[in-house]
């Protein structure tokens, strides 16, 4: 007769792993981090946790209840790492201050997080890599992070992939146009791509601009529609970037101008990658040139982090 085990299973959004997962984490780590330091960024390893105030400062109030907390004992709210951007914004406005930029930074390992509203059912703990450029605020460093988000899905050997790249700047015109109020509820309506509703409740380029999605001729269009107005900065960079993007990385790359969710946190370029197999995004990044600001050294901003779990998962 078989004795069933006493001992309580993980908590909900834990990962137990072990063998050939391992195995598979532990060699793309090792292969993105190899690929990071080639290209300049020297990897750093922040603490575990800091104090809870780090990823509020840089995420905003609606992170507080994302968090992992817990009280040190001189009751200081602490909270596992959130996110490394935070990390990596504190560290360069203290110990880093006197660090000439642009500064080129990577990372790897564990964030953990909470969906209050959800079952357990997503991960709590997330292995990830990635790497922030800062003191860099032109077209070449948001081409030089898109290239290496492109790079480090490629070292998953994953031929087939989609980044979809937006800009904030392309509806951020629109949307200051209206009252705080019907601004909630328009992004609310691009959110579910409710084309009946955006055309009541925002007529113009509203109604028709959150639905163009696609590869150049998207983009082409896009500029054409916004030509009407007057010009508009999130289009035009676009534009610039798929200039300089060659016809290889060009054809992973999908412009979508209907994304709304991270515009209070992103201030300019944003994309997410996606990879068939992968039930989620297996990386995100952007431009964030205020969050410096916030930990005392005022820097634009741009980097990327890759979901090593969800990448292991989906990669051959």
């Amino acid at each position: 007769m078989t004795r069933r085990s006493s001992i309580a299973p993980i908590p909900p959004g834990a990962l137990d792993l072990a063998g050939d997962a391992v195995r598979r984490r532990r060699a793309l780590q090792s292969r993105m981090l190899e690929r990071l330091e080639a290209a300049g960024y020297e990897e750093i390893i922040p603490p575990t946790f800091e104090y809870a105030e780090v990823f509020v400062r840089a995420g905003g109030g609606e992170v507080a209840d994302r968090l992992i907390r817990f009280l040190d004992l001189d009751g200081r709210l602490l909270a596992l790492r959130y996110d490394f951007t935070s990390s990596v914004a504190r560290l360069a406005a203290t110990k880093l201050a006197d660090r000439p930029t642009p500064l080129r930074l990577s990372y790897a390992g564990k964030v953990f997080r909470q969906e209050p509203e959800r079952d357990g059912r997503r991960p709590r703990e997330i292995l990830q890599v990635g790497g922030e450029l800062l003191g860099e605020d032109g077209v070449a460093a948001d081409v030089e992070v898109l290239r290496l988000a492109l790079a480090l899905v490629g070292c998953a050997g994953v031929a087939e992939f989609q980044l979809n790249l937006g800009h904030v700047g392309a509806l951020a015109p629109a949307l200051a146009a209206l009252a705080p109020d019907e601004r909630a509820v328009v992004r609310r309506l691009i959110d579910r791509k409710d084309a009946a509703g955006l055309a009541a409740a925002a007529p113009g380029t509203l109604t028709e601009l959150p639905f163009i999605i696609g590869r150049r001729d998207a983009l082409e269009r896009a500029a054409r529609l916004m030509a009407a107005s007057a010009p508009n900065e999130g289009v035009a960079r676009l534009q610039a970037i798929d200039a300089a993007l060659s016809d290889g990385e060009r054809r992973h790359v999908v412009y979508d101008f209907g994304e709304v969710r991270g515009l209070d946190y992103y201030t300019g370029i944003h994309f997410e990658i996606f990879v068939a197999g992968a039930g989620t995004a297996v990386g995100a990044g952007g431009r964030y040139d205020d969050l410096m600001g916030r930990f005392g050294r005022a820097l634009p901003a741009v980097g990327l982090a890759i979901d090593l779990d969800a990448l292991a998962v989906a990669a051959p």
